[in-house]
């Protein structure tokens, strides 16, 4: 059901989001941090457990106040007057539409042991695993071999320095090479599929790519991640054959509040192509910080209606390094799919 915003709210949600942007764009310039390497304040006697998390800002959450709670509260405005649905006549997100999305990586207060995914795909019961960043090698497979499904990145985008494995082709036709031995593996991950175009997606990029990760196990399918505010400047027509399906996130927490409208301009920009939905714990788009557990649970229940509706296949929740970062909204998802 689709929420329509009062023109008054509209204008409070504008005027509240421009001024986060302002006083996150100062800090920034300021040197407070980098993208990504914030995290909710520790508890007093708090003790990390993994040598291998690199130092965050645990002052962000207060230095971005009160410009980020203004924001928040008119979310929570805007949702308190959105349609309700009976949630009984819902299709669930069963632990085997669930899939989380990690590895190790260095950055973000992310973690570099090798159980990483598998340590926060456990805690939310999730059946399948994105496993990105890390290095496409036997050793990572078996580690990951227990879950039911599993999608690793073959692109370059984000990945820790050394993990890829030669050319983004190369690596494409190594993990098509591992899926006959570990059946697990039903296809792979573009991270960032249109980050780096403007106007239009060329194929050059995404044609030979494509084409090696078939080259051993055509059964293989490419998953895209897209970004719900990339959907109207570029255009998408001329990679339709080289994505398989379409991972779409919300960058931008309160572009959740517009999730149909985004939606249908996903499907109808790859008519015919498989959804499946992204779910940030953390928020890059307007606050670098965890996202509220309100929107996380309005997002789910959105995710439930399109899954009821057969447009959408799942979920992808980003991710394990996030559970420690953000226990509270971590916590809010995993409650959610328990108590659905």
């Amino acid at each position: 059901m689709s929420m329509k915003m009062r023109n008054e709210l509209r204008a409070k949600l504008d005027e509240a989001f421009e001024r986060l942007a302002m006083k996150r764009a100062k800090l920034h310039k300021e040197g407070h941090t980098s993208l990504g390497a914030t995290c909710a304040p520790r508890p007093a006697g708090y003790v990390e457990d993994d040598p291998t998390i690199k130092e965050l800002d645990y002052e962000w959450v207060n230095r971005i106040e009160p410009e980020n709670g203004v924001l928040d509260g008119v979310i929570r405005e805007v949702l308190a007057e959105a349609p309700k649905v009976d949630a009984s006549k819902l299709a669930k997100l069963t632990p085997d539409k669930v899939w989380v999305w990690g590895g190790q990586t260095p950055s973000w207060g992310g973690s570099m042991q090798d159980d990483t995914l598998v340590r926060g795909a456990d805690y939310f019961n999730a059946e399948n695993v994105v496993y990105v960043y890390g290095p496409t090698t036997d050793k990572m497979m078996s580690i990951h071999s227990k879950y039911k499904k599993m999608l690793c990145q073959i692109n370059a985008n984000c990945r820790t320095d050394g993990a890829l494995a030669g050319t983004e082709e190369e690596n494409a036709e190594l993990l098509s090479k591992l899926s006959l031995k570990y059946p697990n593996i039903v296809g792979a991950m573009c991270d960032d599929f249109s980050t780096g175009f403007s106007r239009v997606l060329l194929p050059e990029r995404f044609a030979p790519v494509y084409k090696a990760l078939k080259k051993h196990n055509d059964k293989l399918k490419l998953y895209g991640v897209v970004y719900t505010h990339e959907l109207v400047p570029r255009k998408f027509d001329r990679i339709q054959p080289y994505i398989d399906v379409v991972n779409l996130w919300f960058w931008f927490k309160d572009e959740i509040l517009e999730f149909d409208e985004r939606l249908e301009r996903c499907r109808s920009m790859f008519p015919g192509k498989p959804i499946i939905l992204g779910i940030f714990l953390h928020e890059y788009g307007a606050a670098d910080a965890g996202n509220p557990p309100e929107i996380l649970c309005h997002q789910l229940e959105k995710a439930r209606e399109r899954l009821t509706a057969g447009e959408i296949e799942g979920i992808i929740i980003l991710g394990d390094r996030e559970i420690k970062k953000w226990p509270e909204s971590a916590k809010a998802v995993k409650d959610y799919l328990r108590n659905q």
